[in-house]
């Protein structure tokens, strides 16, 4: 072996080993000060179990919007399995077919299929939105939700998640906040009842701004609502490279976050993992990320590159 030739124990080696993975990514923004400091624990404890005990109770999942969109529930199951992905938010409309129209014995089936695996079921991925001033729209919108939240219960998922998606401009801005809270508020009691809970996306043209989603949390002001903080551009105020002040704005409300590229020296993915780690967060991070002809291969690098950055987070 390697270490054999260079005459250095097992622990020094994978301490080695670890170091320099971590300064391969240095680049993307941590700091020397945090380099330093896993350096000092890779150096007393470098094993992968040690590594993930740094990381905390956060789990990595995926979404299936996009990589997996086009795969069934049995290849689901199969490839977060070899990639070490714990968990997935089934998107709707997607070839899984994970929808309300399953059969009584078919939710049974999809259900049993994740508990006999290592892949939790976490959450149903819908689109249902509550800004339109069409009346009509909006109920049809907060009866799909009801629905869903239902199909979430029976296939024992944590939650289910939504968006808002605009602001219509004919409409005033706070008569769509309070709407939208409103409409929140009354599935959140629809949630309650099944103890699943609601996870609003930070989405659309207007909605993904985090002063406005705490605005609609002012008025929902239920506690089987929450956040799904989405990574957006938007999370870092003008002039700012840090996500501090909007996540403090909503921190107490977040039930689970979507993360994109982690390549992406844009958004600070670091500071948020010490954000989430800071405040208790053991939900998942969900990778929503675009589809490849190697989905194992990316599969793999992402968890690595994840487990990495939130272990010095």
């Amino acid at each position: 072996m390697e270490r054999e030739r260079k005459g250095i124990s097992r622990r020094e080696f994978v301490a080695q080993s670890v170091k320099g993975s971590v300064i391969a990514i240095a680049g993307l923004g941590i700091s020397r000060e945090a380099l330093g400091k896993a350096d000092s624990q890779r150096s007393r404890e470098g094993s992968p179990a040690m590594m993930q005990k740094r990381a905390g109770n956060m789990k990595l999942g995926l979404v299936t919007y996009n990589l997996a969109k086009d795969w069934d529930v049995d290849t689901i199951i199969k490839r977060c399995g070899q990639t070490g992905f714990q968990g997935v938010e089934l998107r709707s409309t997607h070839a899984h077919k994970v929808e309300s129209n399953l059969s009584e014995g078919e939710r049974k089936a999809v259900r049993a299929k994740f508990e006999a695996s290592k892949v939790e079921l976490v959450s149903l991925g819908t689109a249902f939105e509550y800004h339109s001033p069409d009346p009509a729209v909006l109920r049809k919108n907060i009866e799909g939700t009801k629905e869903y939240l239902r199909l979430a219960h029976e296939l024992g998922c944590r939650g289910i998640k939504v968006r808002p998606n605009r602001l219509p401009p004919e409409v005033p801005y706070e008569k769509t906040i309070r709407q939208i809270g409103e409409s929140l508020h009354e599935c959140g009691d629809f949630a309650q009842k099944l103890k699943v809970e609601i996870w609003v996306e930070v989405h659309g043209r207007g909605t993904s701004q985090v002063p406005v989603i705490r605005k609609i949390f002012d008025v929902a002001n239920h506690p089987f609502v929450k956040v799904c903080w989405n990574s957006n551009p938007t999370d870092i105020p003008p002039g700012r490279d840090s996500v501090k002040q909007n996540f403090e704005l909503v921190k107490e409300k977040i039930g689970s976050v979507h993360i994109h590229d982690l390549y992406d020296r844009n958004y600070p993915y670091i500071e948020l993992f010490g954000l989430l780690k800071k405040c208790g967060f053991d939900g998942y991070s969900f990778a929503e990320i675009q589809g490849s002809a190697d989905p194992l291969r990316v599969m793999r690098y992402y968890k690595t590159l994840w487990e990495l950055m939130v272990s010095v987070a």
